[in-house]
């Protein structure tokens, strides 16, 4: 177990590390390859320490980044060749696969081909908890930082959630960082090295990117690579493999079977505990957070913090207190007693299927839609269950959906073109106690700039359109 005293406090180990990373590339062609928030993080570390660079975008136009014109010179585009050929390094983005021809020939020619996270490990020594998954990914990262900054420590919270780790880092170190990570960033990180790891839950996501789902699994898998402690979540099958052939700390918590787990949950004086090897640690009675997914992201939470010399006691106020994250099954309106739940961070099958989960007790009204990314919805038709009374369907890829959906006896599946239509054709019917639930299980890039601007669209077409 760390204990504070033997983290890195007031370091300038980071400092020391970057002078020698100015040193050993002063002279290679560097190649930022996207355009993005990574991309351009990036572009600002690299401009920060005295280092050239160019940035290629594949998009015609980025047109979303103010300050580019004026801090970067960005080539827009189809990627040119030479560009790739030049380069001795490679930072690529996570929206860019490494598949790409241009990324393979670099590979191929032993160039060095890394993404930011990458970077980013080789310039800090401080503990590292790293955390991916299908689902639950921003849930469990802000609240470990909240429980750990709350404890004393200082936790410095980013990757692929709010701030990328790049912007993290300081002249002076952290007591850890917590960074969620995506199979995207971990394929470009040959090295984590964190100092504990999970893979919360594992379900098809980017079945357009990846040749299959194993291929999607090893690459979540690779944020066990060097690492000192393992956190396993024993309700998911497919998780419990990856680390089976691991041997070092492991650290288990479940829901289903209690038997030797680290963390799970049982009764104690007639309500709900957490129980910590054996021993009654929090009560959970009073969580703001709903549904079973959530029960497990608080068993993970616990289970990471635990290799920290914390009192995990006290954690029972920042837990109970903690709200949720915006676009998570996050409830924005109860106009005529009907709840209206914005979930658009639901970009998966996985996290709509534990959104529902969660309302299964709820009549309730499901809109989906938007782009598949290769997904096979037949997965989602266990959870839809009696409760749902409507599913409408909008986007790219509804007509996929409502042909996959529509197989299931007596379910009434209605398609629209866009989620304005959506909404409006619901409002009519809803009525008090009912649960409108904006679970799309898709990507949002075919209407909208991300998952936080559909998320922002559906809150303003609900408080514009729905009648009080």
């Amino acid at each position: 177990m760390l204990a504070r005293n033997n983290l890195n406090l007031g370091s300038n180990k980071t400092e020391v590390k970057i002078s020698d990373l100015k040193l050993q590339w002063k002279d290679k062609a560097i190649l930022i390859v996207g355009g993005g928030v990574t991309g351009l993080s990036c572009a600002r570390f690299l401009k920060k320490h005295g280092l050239d660079f160019v940035i290629v975008d594949s998009r015609s136009s980025v047109i979303s980044i103010t300050d580019i014109q004026n801090k970067f010179e960005i080539i827009c585009g189809e990627f040119q060749e030479h560009y790739f050929t030049n380069a001795d390094i490679l930072i690529v983005s996570p929206g860019i696969s490494i598949k790409h021809p241009y990324i393979q020939a670099a590979i191929q020619q032993k160039k060095q081909v890394i993404g930011d996270v990458a970077l980013f490990c080789t310039l800090t020594d401080a503990p590292i908890i790293a955390i991916t998954g299908s689902n639950g990914k921003s849930t469990v990262t802000t609240l470990v930082g909240e429980i750990l900054n709350s404890a004393g420590l200082e936790a410095r919270v980013g990757g692929n959630i709010g701030v990328p780790c790049l912007e993290l880092l300081t002249d002076n170190e952290p007591d850890c960082y917590v960074l969620e990570l995506s199979s995207f960033q971990l394929e470009t990180t040959p090295n984590l090295d964190a100092y504990v790891s999970v893979v919360l839950n594992l379900s098809e996501d980017h079945m357009d990117r990846y040749d299959s789902f194993l291929d999607y699994c090893n690459a979540k898998k690779k944020i066990f690579k060097n690492t000192q402690n393992i956190v396993v979540n024993t309700d998911d099958q497919r998780t419990v493999e990856l680390t089976e052939s691991i041997n070092i700390n492991k650290i288990t918590f479940g829901l289903e079977n209690k038997t030797g787990l680290n963390f799970y949950l049982d009764t104690h004086n007639g309500v709900e505990w957490v129980f910590h090897n054996g021993k009654p640690l929090i009560s959970i009675s009073n969580i703001k957070i709903a549904g079973q997914h959530n029960k497990l992201n608080i068993l993970a939470v616990l289970s990471l913090c635990s290799v920290f010399d914390i009192e995990l006691g006290k954690t029972e106020k920042v837990i109970s207190q903690f709200t949720g994250l915006e676009h998570r099954s996050q409830v924005i309106s109860t106009k005529k007693g009907v709840r209206w739940v914005n979930d658009s961070k639901a970009t998966n099958i996985g996290a709509t299927s534990a959104a529902l989960k969660g309302f299964s007790d709820y009549p309730l009204y499901l809109i989906l839609g938007g782009q598949s990314k290769g997904q096979n919805f037949m997965e989602l038709v266990p959870f839809i269950t009696k409760n749902i009374k409507q599913i409408i369907v909008y986007g790219e890829d509804a007509e996929l959906i409502f042909n996959t959906i529509r197989s299931v006896p007596e379910l009434s599946v209605t398609k629209v073109q866009t989620l304005e239509e959506a909404i409006k054709f619901i409002e009519p019917y809803v009525i008090r106690g009912d649960v409108v639930l904006f679970s799309p299980a898709c990507a949002s890039f075919d209407q909208f700039d991300n998952y936080v601007h559909r998320g922002q669209s559906f809150i303003s077409i609900v408080q514009d359109s729905v009648e009080v």
